[in-house]
Order: structure tokens, then C-alpha cells, then sequence
């Protein structure tokens, strides 16, 4: 009787990492391909409607005000005064964007609104008056709020915030979808698992920069159209940076999916894995530093921590948070590839 052992040893052992198979031929077929696909299946749609509800809904929320109070002084006034309302949105947004950006704390925020109420009802304009001369603002205040149009920095700053809750409708099912139906098998047959895997990345990634670019040039283009608060260039400029630092920071996202979708065999549990990595670790990392300070370094498992500085006035902050990028996207997708490389299908 033959001895089949060594044969089922062999099918049984794993497969083994060659990016020497690597053909960029086929990445780009693949991730052109995926890229048009997702457009058609119900990931990319529900993705494309839930990124432009959120991302106009934002802006709506942000312009309204503005938009208000330009109809009250054209009524009160006869015409709008752009200046003053420049002035009123920077006195407003000076303390929120301060909060965001972790250079005072809410309890900071709060006591320095109040006080200079308190001293003007006690009689004290003067004190008042120095202390709003001495808060000053921060470099990085200052420049999104006074150097940049600052309507559209307090969108960007609540966008980067939010886009990585949303990135996970379109980039759950890159490969668990055809794992658990066994199309790979098929496709297998004209190509390889390193192609398919960074093909069908490369194509999540292009349809969210699409999206993006489509929500930033509605945004500006409203802002502009609507407002006319900023010059044109100003705020063309000003678009172009933030689309490129959301489009940017929407990647080590999409590799983190990527990774949950090579390692399961279900979409569902593929997108529910994807909110709770997202999620989990902003919360814990919130959650935790209430009992414990250094638990707020758990937001560095993700961009989380550093990826505000996407919108810094300072080089060495923005080039930083766009190379930790990178190293969080080449960290989770090289994870990504060796779990498909490696898995049964």
C-alpha cells in the first residue's frame, strides 16, 4: 500500500510569504477593478451615503450660524460686515479648536469664558481687558483660525475626527466576503494572494480619496459660493491641504481593515471587529486615563494620537504624523498579508 503521508503533510502545512510573485501589472488591474466594484456593491454605497451625510451635515452645522448672523446684520445693518463676523467666529472658535487640539482642558476653557464675565459684573473692565490681552493664542490657534479660513479648519478638525468611524463601512470586506463564498479560489487561478491583497487595499484607498475630494470641493465650493467671508485662493489652498491630510489619514484605517477582513471569513464580523479596534481604542484610551494618566497612551495603538498633527503650521509636525502614517499602514498591512498569505481558503 502506498505511503501518502508525506503528501498530506504537504497540503495539510501552511503556505509560505513570496513577494517575489509580486506582479504591479496585476495590482493595478485589481485595484481598478476594486476600486469600480465597490461603487456597485452595497459596501461602497452605503459608505459613499454615509460619508457625504456626515461630512455635509458637518459643514451645514458649522456655516448655519454664520449664515445667520450675516442675515441680522444685513437687516439690522443694511449690509454684512465680514470683518466683524471674521472677528466673532475667531473669538468663538479660539476655545473650542483650543479643547480639540488638547492645549487646555475643558476646565481651563471654561474658567478663562467665565471669568472675564465675572470681573465685568464686579465693575473690573481693566482686569478684564488685560486678561483677554494676555491669553493670547497659540501658534497653532493662531494659524488655523487667523492665517487659515478658520470656518473650514473647524470642519476639517471635526472631519478627521469622525472619518475614521465611517472608513470602516467601505473597508470591512476587501477579503472576507470572497473567503466565505470561496471566490478567491477562482481567482486564484490567474493570479496571486500578494496581488489580490494589495490590489484590492490600493482600490479601497482610491475610491476613499474620491469621496473625500468630492466632500471637500462641495464644502469649499458652498463656503465660497455662500459666504464669500475668505478670498478664493485662501481657500482653495486651504482645501487642498486638508483633503490631502484627510485622504492621508484615511489609509492606516483602510490597513487596519484590511488586516480584520484577511483574518475572518465574515463580513459582519469583519465590520463589527473594524468599530470596535477603531472605537475600542479611543475609548479605552479616554476611559482608562481617568483612573490611570498613562492609559491616554493607548491612543498611539492608532493614528489617534498624533493625527491632528496632519493640520500643523509646523513641518517637522505635519511631516511627522504623515511618516507615522506610513509606518502604521506598512505595520498593519504587512499583519494583513502574512494572516492571508497564510490561511486556508
Amino acid at each position: 500500500m502506498p505511503d501518502y503521508s508525506l503528501g498530506i503533510f504537504i497540503v495539510a502545512s501552511p503556505r509560505q510569504m513570496n513577494l517575489k510573485t509580486i506582479n504591479f501589472a496585476h495590482i493595478r488591474l485589481i485595484s481598478l477593478y476594486w476600486s469600480r466594484y465597490v461603487v456597485r456593491s452595497g459596501s461602497g454605497l452605503v459608505y459613499l451615503m454615509i460619508a457625504l451625510v456626515f461630512g455635509l451635515s458637518v459643514a451645514h452645522i458649522i456655516i448655519m450660524p454664520v449664515e445667520r448672523l450675516m442675515a441680522l446684520q444685513k437687516k439690522q445693518m443694511g449690509q454684512a460686515n465680514p470683518q466683524l463676523i471674521r472677528k466673532t467666529i475667531i473669538d468663538i472658535g479660539q476655545p473650542i479648536i483650543q479643547f480639540v487640539l488638547g492645549i487646555k482642558s475643558f476646565e481651563q476653557v471654561t474658567k478663562e469664558a467665565v471669568s472675564p464675565q465675572l470681573r465685568l459684573q464686579n465693575g473690573n473692565s481693566n482686569d478684564a481687558q488685560s486678561d483677554n490681552n494676555t491669553s493670547g493664542f497659540d501658534p497653532w490657534t493662531d494659524f488655523l483660525i487667523e492665517k487659515k479660513p478658520a470656518l473650514l479648519s473647524v470642519i476639517f478638525l471635526i472631519l478627521i475626527f469622525g472619518m475614521p468611524f465611517v472608513i470602516s463601512f467601505l473597508a470591512f470586506n476587501q477579503i472576507s466576503g470572497d473567503v466565505q463564498n470561496h471566490g478567491l479560489r477562482y481567482l486564484l487561478l490567474r493570479t496571486e494572494r500578494c496581488n489580490i491583497f494589495f490590489g484590492r487595499f490600493i482600490g479601497t484607498v482610491l475610491f476613499s480619496t474620491a469621496v473625500m475630494a468630492i466632500i471637500i470641493a462641495t464644502i469649499t465650493f458652498y463656503l465660497g459660493m455662500k459666504t464669500r467671508l475668505y478670498p478664493a485662493p485662501d481657500l482653495a489652498i486651504w482645501a487642498v491641504q486638508g483633503f490631502l491630510a484627510l485622504a492621508i489619514l484615511m489609509v492606516p484605517y483602510i490597513s487596519v481593515c484590511s488586516l480584520i477582513s484577511a483574518s475572518v471569513n465574515s463580513p459582519f464580523l469583519s465590520l463589527v471587529m473594524a468599530k470596535v479596534a477603531i472605537a475600542g481604542v479611543l475609548l479605552m484610551a479616554i476611559l482608562g486615563s481617568f483612573a490611570w494618566k498613562p492609559a491616554k497612551y493607548l491612543l498611539y495603538a492608532l493614528p489617534w494620537g498624533w493625527q491632528n498633527n496632519l493640520l500643523h503650521p509646523i513641518p517637522a509636525h505635519w511631516l511627522g504624523a504623515v511618516f507615522a502614517s506610513l509606518a502604521y499602514t506598512a505595520f498593519f498591512l504587512t499583519l494583513g498579508y502574512i494572516r492571508f498569505e497564510t490561511r486556508d481558503l
